[in-house]
Parts: structure tokens; sequence; C-alpha cells
């Protein structure tokens, strides 16, 4: 974009600087034949030396009345331009980010204003996605601790029958530990945010990692009766292998929790071409149009994330763009989700 933004830039200076050379030659030209013909045919002049004076004499008074003017209503309209974009500027300085420039298509400014634009629509889109980010980390983290310090002060006022004890200090070290993951969570989401290369690679069989976190998780869907289906693949991928371990945990974790008793999942890993892709789909309860469109939004929480922390998927999406591939969600109310990633092949 910034190269196509140069290139705009030359198309409208190189003509501009050619018509302004030809101009000045021309008006040179004009002024000295003019002179010319004054000095020797009006006046009659007849030495050579006083002719030859007072033509670049009468020349050079010419071009300074004629440039002079024209220099100095271009020297205004370029100050107003400038001036223009300084106000604006420091506007986004004391951090007003809604400022934008009008300008022609024709306008020599043009292709600054439009950059100028762009960035104050970038810098606005920063600033909200920051102000979103604090509200909801603040947010998230007020809920577990009033949680905590409500059932703390019941336990410390009145004595209540064990179990009712029991059933509040679980509860406390629930909101804890969920406090806990939140907190490491952010931390990694921040962190990869920030990062731009991912290091400790290694080479690894994908196929294999994938097969180890379904039987990871295998307690959890054999209690719901779910049938697993797999397709494996040799895949060798280069890449981050705990970070990547990351995304299929939360995926099929996920796919787990949200399928009902009886339900199916399908593992499938498979080579194309340069990329290894791994599509996990179940046959749970689905989102509709406006979750899909937030499901990789940080802290972002719909019924079928309801109890999570709205912060899986964001990592999960992030590593993969790390590793260099993609990520994509496709679902159907009641029907179910396919997600499916790929990867660069080693």
């Amino acid at each position: 974009m910034r190269r196509k933004n140069e290139n705009k830039e030359k198309t409208r200076v190189l003509p501009l600087l050619l018509i302004q050379s030809i101009a000045i030659i021309t008006l040179a030209l004009s002024s000295f034949t003019f002179m010319t013909w004054l000095v020797t045919d009006i006046f009659g002049v007849k030495s050579t030396y006083a002719a030859v004076g007072y033509e670049a004499l009468g020349t050079l008074i010419i071009f300074i009345v004629v440039m002079v003017p024209i220099n100095t209503v271009a020297y205004i309209h370029t100050n107003k331009k400038l001036s223009t974009l300084s106000d604006n500027i420091r506007k986004v300085a004391d951090g007003d980010y809604s400022v934008r420039i009008c300008y022609k298509t024709n306008d020599s400014m043009a292709p600054i204003y439009e950059d100028f634009n762009k960035m104050c629509a970038e810098l606005g889109s920063v600033k909200i996605l920051r102000n979103d980010f604090i509200n909801s980390y603040s947010h998230e983290f007020r809920t577990p601790i009033a949680s905590i310090n409500g059932f703390a002060s019941l336990l410390l006022e009145k004595k209540l029958p064990e179990e009712e004890e029991r059933e509040y200090l679980q509860i406390i070290a629930d909101e804890s530990e969920r406090l806990s993951n939140l907190a490491n969570s952010t931390l990694l989401l921040s962190r990869l945010s920030s990062q731009q290369i991912i290091t400790d690679t290694e080479d690894y069989d994908l196929s294999e990692q994938i097969r180890q976190c379904s039987i990871i998780l295998s307690q959890s869907w054999m209690d719901k009766g779910i049938s697993f289906e797999g397709e494996f693949a040799d895949c060798t991928i280069h890449g981050n292998k705990e970070l990547l371990q990351h995304v299929w945990i939360n995926i099929l974790d996920n796919a787990v929790k949200y399928t009902p008793e009886g339900g199916e999942i399908s593992v499938t890993v498979s080579k194309e071409k340069n990329l290894a892709k791994a599509v996990i789909s179940d046959t749970g309860e689905g989102m509709d149009e406006e979750t899909l469109s937030h499901i990789f939004d940080p802290y972002f929480r719909s019924s079928r994330t309801a109890s999570g922390l709205g912060l899986g998927m964001a990592i999960a999406k992030r590593i993969v763009e790390l590793s260099g591939g993609t990520i994509k969600a496709e679902s159907e109310k009641d029907t179910g989700t396919t997600f499916t990633v790929t990867l660069p092949i080693k």
C-alpha cells in the first residue's frame, strides 16, 4: 500500500514539474525575444554589448514581475495546506483521533492527506480496543473478587453448618483458580500480541500431537458417551509444540463441553500442497452468525463460552497466526461447529 501511494504521488508530481519547467522556459524565451525586439527595433540600440545588457536586464525584470506574484500565490496556497495538516496533527497529538482532512483526488497533497486519515482511523481503532480491553479485563477481575470477598465475609461473620461452609469454601477455591487462570491467560495473550516471531521451534508430527491431546480429554468425552472419530495422516510441521498444544486442547475441550451426550466429534489431519490441515468438528449446540463473528475476540462470551474466560479462542488465533497459519470457524445453530486450522508444512 505504501509503494502504491508513492507511485500515485509520483504520477501527480512528475507532470506538474514538467509543466512548470516548460512554463519557465517559455516565459524566459518569450521575455528575451520581446526585449530583443524592443531594444533593437523600437529603441534602435546599435551597440551589441549595450543591447545584450538591456535585453538581459529587461528579461530579468519581466521574469521577476511575472514570477513573484505566481510564487506568492503558490506559497500562500501551499502554506494553507501545510497549516491544515499541522492543525490536524496537533489535534491528534491532543488525543482527538476523529479528525479527518477533506481533499480532492487531484490535489498534490492528496497522498499525504489520505495517509493521515488512515493513521487517524487506525489510532481510533486502537483506542477503542484498548478501552474495551480495560473495561472487559476489570469486569472479569471484579466478578471473582466480589465472590471471594462475599463468601469469605459470610464465613467470618457467623457460624454456618459444616456442609454450607464447605460449599462456600469450594466456591472461594474455584473463584481463586478462575482468577489465577484469568491472570495467566491475559499475560499469555498480552505476550503473544506483542510477539512477532515464535522461538523454540522444532520438527514434530502434528497428527501425533493432536492424537495425544484427544487422549488427554478422552475421559471427558467418554463420560458423556460422545463418539470420537479421527483420521490422522503423517504430517510433520516446524513450530512451537507447546504453544500449538494450547490450540488443540482449547478447540477439543470446547467441542467436548458443548456437544451433548451421545454426540459426535471428528478430527481429520491431512496434507494439502504445502499445508497441514486440521479439521475438528462437533455436533454440539452450534453458534448463530452474531456469536460466530466475535468468537475470536478477547473476553467475548456467549451461551457457548459462558463458563470460560473468553480468552481461549483469541489465544488460539494469535498462536496460529504467529505460526504462519490460518484458523476459521463454521457453525450452525443446533447443528454443530467446525474449526479448520492450516499450518505450513516443514
